[in-house]
């Protein structure tokens, strides 16, 4: 297991700080925080951990595509700008370094 953190502003996205467990390129434990917006707060989390299993690849897609079923209204974050992150943190080696 991996264990990644990532940190950035990616277009249309306010600062993400991104803490993640990986298994090759699976996503075994996300975490998301900054300063953007997500309401409610609660179904936030409940994505989070919905995100487990799920490959690098379809985060982007899967993050947004739960937003929306959950009905959480976001401001500042979006699919595309956690999945940049965390693949620009995952280049740079474990914990970011």
């Amino acid at each position: 297991m991996e264990h990644i953190e990532g940190m950035g502003r990616p277009r249309g996205c306010k600062l993400i700080r991104l803490s993640a467990d990986m298994e090759g390129d699976v996503i075994r434990f996300l975490g998301i925080r900054g300063d953007f917006f997500a309401s409610p707060e609660e179904e936030f989390d409940m994505i989070e951990k919905r995100l487990a299993g799920t490959p690098l690849g379809e985060l982007a897609e899967r993050f947004d595509t739960l937003l929306a079923e959950g009905g959480v209204r976001v401001s500042g974050i979006n699919g595309a700008g956690v999945a940049l992150i965390l693949e620009a943190a995952r280049r740079t080696g474990p914990d970011g370094a």
